[in-house]
């Protein structure tokens, strides 16, 4: 039984991260961990790419700044964009604002539910 639920939720996580729109649908209290889920791929967990990496840090930039840059990749406004257009796509204005404050937010803040 325990073994089933924890398959049904893991199950229901891995939907959520594939399918931010559907997951925002289903949860009008945005669990934004699971929608960053698409950010994190990349720019690595928390927001944090490894050392060196040529892809920037979300965490800890500004909110305005972040949701500036989401904003422009949406509208087709980085000359040097690869998969970001497309990504942002994926999110409405209220959702890549609640992703801008989460990732402009302190990890330790970030990680409370």
């Amino acid at each position: 039984m325990l073994r089933r639920q924890a398959l049904r939720a893991a199950g229901t996580a891995l939907a959520a991260c594939a399918l931010p729109l559907a997951c925002a649908a289903q949860a009008p209290d945005l669990n934004l961990a699971i929608l960053a889920g698409n950010c994190v791929t990349c720019h690595g967990p928390g927001g944090q790419p490894p050392a060196g990496s040529a892809i920037p840090a979300l965490r800890g930039q500004s909110s305005a700044a972040l949701l500036e840059r989401m904003q422009a990749f949406r509208a087709g406004q980085v000359a040097d964009a690869t998969v970001m257009p497309l990504l942002m796509q994926g999110y409405d204005a209220a959702q890549m604002q609640a992703l801008a404050d989460w990732f402009a937010a302190p990890q330790a803040l970030a990680d409370r539910p």
